[in-house]
């Protein structure tokens, strides 16, 4: 009896053996799997440049991995009425200045520096279809880890974001004559070269703020804020707060980040001159 005792409680023996045997193979695989990868890394034989560009598998796994992170990764929120004209003007602005020159537009391409970069920079003219609004919204918000896709440089003002959103959505549905319209954008990348020169008394040029702000300082009919006959004081002083991030806006900020200090102060001027309101016929 004692015997059979013993022969019952040695039988299990085999079989966690051999399931200890199995997990250190395991082990000794993983283990010698991350020397391999430590090697390969250490070796400097992965070429980083942008110009080998990644095999088509690498590339197909990759965009693999992003819609699958971002399908994860973002909530479902309530957006705005995309279809809101004003909304879509918002966005198309910004897009014209801050997305055309990587993303291409209607008419434009992509700037020869984007057309470079690995990965390549996609048109987003089925990003309105290939993605859920909510998804855009956490893309455009968020940004995209090791492509030049960038977060958004103020995250706190959603509604920036929704503009943008919404303009994407509707992005298919513009041809050139209309997106040149609406955006006021000719093409090229210069939209600031043309502001106010350094030189002291030399005439300010109003288009490139006129392009969200009207001609006259208006705000395109409530499109973007009525800057005309604003206190130049105060013009000089949000210009600053949008260029040192102290007040946030994705809009603004990379406005006024490339101006000079005689630029802010020669607009301020112009507009503080400008009158608020249209005059009465």
């Amino acid at each position: 009896m004692h015997e059979e005792q013993r022969q019952l409680v040695a039988r299990p023996r085999p079989v966690r053996s051999r399931f200890e045997f199995g997990g250190l193979v395991l082990l000794g695989a993983g283990i010698l799997a991350a020397l391999c990868g430590a090697l390969f890394l250490w070796s400097g034989f992965f070429d980083v440049a942008a110009t080998s560009k990644h095999p088509w598998p690498v590339a197909l796994l990759l965009h693999y991995t992003m819609k699958r992170s971002v399908a994860f990764q973002a909530p479902h929120l309530k957006s705005p009425d995309l279809d809101d004209p004003t909304l879509i003007l918002r966005g198309a602005a910004h897009y014209a200045s801050g997305c055309a020159p990587c993303h291409g537009a209607p008419g434009e391409l992509a700037s020869p520096i984007a057309q470079q970069m690995t990965p390549t920079p996609p048109g987003l003219y089925s990003a309105g279809r290939d993605f859920s609004p909510s998804q855009l919204f956490w893309i455009i918000k968020h940004g995209v880890k090791m492509t030049a896709m960038p977060a958004w440089p103020a995250r706190q003002r959603d509604g920036e974001i929704w503009a943008m959103v919404a303009f994407v959505k509707h992005l298919p549905d513009y041809n050139t004559e209309r997106y040149a319209r609406i955006t006021g954008w000719n093409g090229g990348t210069s939209f600031l070269s043309g502001m106010a020169p350094i030189a002291p008394g030399g005439a300010f040029n109003p288009a490139p703020c006129g392009r969200c702000h009207g001609v006259d300082g208006r705000g395109g009919g409530g499109v973007t804020p009525n800057i005309a006959g604003l206190d130049a004081t105060r013009f000089v002083q949000v210009m600053r707060a949008y260029r040192d991030g102290s007040k946030p806006s994705g809009f603004m900020q990379p406005v006024a980040a490339a101006l000079a200090e005689e630029q802010i102060e020669e607009a301020a001027r112009y507009y503080a001159a400008l009158p608020s309101k249209a005059s009465s016929p």
